[in-house]
């Protein structure tokens, strides 16, 4: 009952931001679009797109380093597969899909996987905070309530950065400090809680090298690089539809997409991609016809979408899984 609430809650998230995307098009606008597009930009995305997972896959190889010795080339497709299963499963259970494959092949436990993924994702949120708050002081012109939540935004990096140090060097003044917050909302599950707490726990200890100030270091300079090629792939994407953008702004839409797609919606993000771009071009006041900002989006998703699930979906056979494999794997 629960998981057809929220499968329903993400088709009526994605139909409501599509519609929302649409608004001001018109079918002959955005063929013409297409019709003018630069498709010379497609390898260019592709060969981003391939650095950007490459990055990811370095970075999960050195978190898991302390406690797994695996290889670039055994971490790669699980990676994918992960992500593919969020392209064509429901409620982004990607993350929990590449536990399970790394559990299964390698014998990792999974809580020590499923740390590392945790901590990526924190680290992925400091990157992408701080590159959209970048984007956003360094664009000109912008509405100062942007600019101002420029700073906000920056604070909020700081905020975090202070939070994964103390979680990592004082892991327990950080989890007494968790166990006290998750009390002010009595509404969560005491199984939650709890589960949270010893994730943290294991996670921290299965973590140790981290408290490395070198590799911190370098894991943070990883994030931030995966994240500015991702919000290349997305000025590209702009430019091949003659959209007149910088390299900066192409930071404020990934920064934007990022959060966007954080949001309940159908497997793949459809819609509401297409709607972040929307908000982004009317955001930093762009001259620019929607239909020309909807085909932009929907050239930079599928020129993800399809590449990823495609190279998932091989790995996934190549390793011995099916998809039926990674169904029970998210429900579990």
């Amino acid at each position: 009952m629960k998981r057809a609430f929220f499968v329903t809650l993400g088709i009526v998230v994605s139909v409501a931001c599509f519609a929302l995307s649409l608004q001001g098009t018109n079918q002959k606008q955005l063929t013409a679009a297409f019709a003018g597009a630069n498709y010379w930009s497609l390898p260019v995305m592709l060969g981003l797109l391939f650095l950007f997972y490459w990055l990811k896959t370095l970075r999960w190889q050195w978190l898991l380093a302390p406690v797994a010795k695996l290889t670039f080339g055994q971490l790669f497709p699980p990676m994918l597969i992960g992500f593919a299963a969020n392209n064509i499963l429901p409620a982004h259970l990607g993350e929990f899909v590449r536990v399970f494959v790394v559990r299964k092949k390698y014998g990792v436990p999974a809580t020590t996987v499923l740390s590392t993924v945790v901590l990526e994702r924190i680290f992925d949120v400091l990157a992408i905070l701080a590159l959209f708050g970048v984007g956003l002081f360094f664009t000109n012109d912008l509405p100062d309530k942007y600019r101002n939540a420029a700073l906000l935004l920056g604070v909020g990096a700081s905020v975090g950065v202070i939070a994964v140090v103390v979680y990592l060097i004082w892991t327990e003044v950080f989890l007494t400090f968790m166990t006290w917050s998750m009390s002010w909302f009595p509404f969560l599950p005491e199984k939650l809680t709890t589960g949270v707490i010893e994730m943290l726990r294991n996670g921290a200890h299965g973590l140790a090298s981290l408290r490395s100030g070198k590799a911190v270091f370098l894991i943070a300079i990883s994030s931030l690089a995966q994240w500015f090629i991702n919000g290349l792939i997305a000025y590209v994407a702009l430019k091949a539809f003659h959209i007149d953008v910088t390299p900066v702004e192409g930071l404020i839409v990934t920064g934007v997409t990022a959060i966007g797609v954080m949001i309940p919606s159908t497997p793949g993000y459809f819609g509401v991609i297409q709607v972040c771009f929307k908000v982004s071009m009317e955001a930093l006041q762009v001259p620019v016809a929607a239909s020309t900002v909807l085909g932009s989006s929907l050239y930079y998703h599928m020129s993800m979408w399809i590449p990823v699930t495609l190279l998932g979906l091989y790995y996934l056979q190549q390793m011995g899984f099916s998809l039926k494999d990674l169904q029970k794997a998210a429900v579990e």
